[in-house]
């Protein structure tokens, strides 16, 4: 089939249901070649609609893709993508949904490498909300979305989708895979640590972590030394990792990460010099894994966690005591950190600078404010949304045949285990007949 036929076959067969399950049927037959022609695929898009003809000009859009990556970027395709993910057909683009993640990512891909990631958040939000059935849908854009408004520090764009309740991965109708989850876990909480929202950053993080793999690979790694940091930041402490993930992954992480694993072991027991010392001596490797900035806010967290100790034994405390118990250098240091904290809302103090004292007061929030029932509120409907779903997902499971086959087996199996071990009497000569 020549380029012209095909785009005729486009133009026929973009109306009803049953001429785009032909059209794609054509189309898949047609990829090969498709890759072989880039050069007049521009030409033959112009002569398609992107709305109407969505299905066939993601096709070709697809193919045109490649082009000049990973070194040179076009901005024709540039231009011809943003449009098409604007203005396409939702219906007809989950038709093939491995080619809309496509060329959404070579999208982000050509915009990288003119380091322009800030040109690709809108078109992208626009395709992950495209793709996805609902809002509780993680698709492979999401990790691709995510991955630009990191590098473009564009945190507050992706707060909208990181507020979804995600509780559905459906790889037919979204083309997700195991690493695209591992991104997005990975990317939403790298943006919640730029945003400073620890214990969110903490949650997806650990998601990724603890998504079924039995290898250890660079994002695993990545994503537990953020993981460590965080929690040394936002806690004071490294927890254990859950007893539901394999043990040899958890050993190999240990192993892989070494330098973090002392860090923390030393971090609630060393002092700060000391534990300056151990980062001045493992800088390289920090910064190499791009994690010097976090090593630094895990140790002023060390510092303030230090004074705020200090609030539950005093109501009134000197400066240059402060600066003592929280091994600073001066009093002028410790009333820095102390106004970063009362900012902060990490403590409640008032500072007298004549006497170079400080007051430490209780906490004015009475928690019966208007603001504060409706995010009660909220929270106890987000708790009961969940509950309907778990519930959804427990009845699908308690209904689906291969589960129902795979519990008879094994039941069977235990049945007979039952049976085998029961000794016999007689044989054993413990029961006489006569």
């Amino acid at each position: 089939m020549t380029l012209q036929q095909l785009v005729n076959s486009i133009q026929h067969l973009s109306g009803t249901e049953a001429d785009l399950s032909t059209l794609l049927a054509k189309l898949k037959a047609q990829e090969s070649s498709l890759r072989q022609s880039q050069a007049a695929l521009i030409n033959c898009l112009r002569a398609l609609d992107p709305v109407q003809h969505s299905l066939g000009y993601l096709y070709l859009l697809d193919a045109t893709g490649s082009e000049g990556l990973p070194v040179h970027a076009s901005e024709e395709f540039i231009g011809l993508a943003v449009g098409f993910l604007q203005t396409c057909s939702t219906v007809q683009i989950r038709m093939a949904p491995d080619k809309f993640v496509s060329v959404s990512r070579k999208l982000k891909e050509h915009l990288l490498v003119l380091h322009q990631p800030r040109r690709a958040v809108l078109p992208l939000r626009t395709a992950l909300y495209k793709l996805a059935p609902s809002s509780d849908y993680v698709t492979p854009i999401h990790a691709e979305f995510l991955q630009v408004c990191t590098l473009a520090k564009c945190y507050n764009s992706a707060v909208p989708i990181l507020q979804a309740d995600i509780s559905d991965v459906d790889p037919a109708k979204t083309a997700m895979t195991p690493r695209d989850l591992m991104l997005y876990c990975y990317y939403g909480g790298l943006i919640h640590i730029g945003r400073k929202s620890y214990a969110q950053a903490l949650d997806l993080l650990l998601q990724g972590l603890t998504a079924p793999t039995m290898v250890v690979n660079a994002i695993t790694l990545a994503a537990y030394k953020k993981y460590a940091l965080v929690s040394l930041i936002h806690q004071g402490n490294l927890p254990p990792l859950p007893k539901y993930m394999p043990t040899t992954l958890q050993r190999s992480l240990k192993t892989e990460c070494q330098a973090y694993q002392e860090f923390a072991a030393g971090y609630g027991v060393k002092s700060n010099d000391e534990l300056q010392a151990f980062v001045t001596a493992k800088q390289a490797q920090f910064a190499e894994d791009g994690n010097g900035g976090l090593v630094r806010l895990a140790l002023e967290a060390k510092t303030k966690r230090s004074i705020q100790r200090l609030t539950q034994t005093y109501l009134t405390l000197s400066l240059a005591d402060i600066a003592q118990a929280a091994n600073l250098r001066d009093a002028g240091q410790a009333e820095l950190y102390v106004l970063r904290m009362i900012d902060a809302g990490d403590v409640h103090a008032q500072i007298d600078a004549s006497q170079g004292m400080v007051r430490f007061l209780e906490d004015p929030e009475e928690y019966n404010s208007a603001a504060v029932v409706a995010r009660l509120a909220t929270t106890i409907d987000k708790s009961i949304h969940l509950a309907q779903k778990l519930q959804a997902v427990n009845n699908m499971v308690s209904c689906d045949k291969a589960y129902l086959n795979k519990l008879h087996v094994k039941e069977r199996h235990s049945r007979y285990e039952d049976t085998s071990d029961m000794s016999d009497p007689m044989a054993e000569g413990r029961l006489s007949l006569a």
